[in-house]
Formats: C-alpha cells, sequence, structure tokens
C-alpha cells in the first residue's frame, strides 16, 4: 500500500465486521489517505446512505481541487 500515492480513503462502520484496529492500519499504510468511520455497520453505504455519501463527497470535494 506504500507505493499508492494518490489520495485515497479509507471507510468504514463504526460497528463494522474489520476491526477498528485494522481499519486504521490500513489508512496508515496508505502515504496520502484519509480516514473516516461512519455510523453503522459493514455495509453503510446502504444503511446510512446519507453519512456515507457526505463523507464520499467531503473527500472529493477536498481532493479534486
Amino acid at each position: 500500500l506504500a507505493c499508492l500515492a494518490c489520495p485515497s480513503l479509507v471507510i468504514a462502520g463504526t460497528r463494522d465486521l474489520i476491526k477498528n484496529r485494522h481499519t486504521r492500519l490500513i489508512a496508515r499504510a496508505l502515504p496520502n489517505a484519509s480516514l473516516a468511520f461512519v455510523p453503522g455497520d459493514h455495509f453503510i453505504a446502504r444503511g446510512n446512505a446519507g453519512a456515507f455519501n457526505r463523507e464520499i463527497l467531503s473527500f472529493l470535494e477536498q481532493n479534486t481541487r
């Protein structure tokens, strides 16, 4: 992951089946990563679409200028 220089977003649910510490490890391994936790489980895109989409939009607005 250290070779990926492009901006990346690591996003997970607060009650995700992927452990929080593993999600943080992935984000730290990417040199230009943002990390977001959205209330919900592993299926946050479906279960909390509003919050998920806001995180994605914010990331895109910050990284496409």
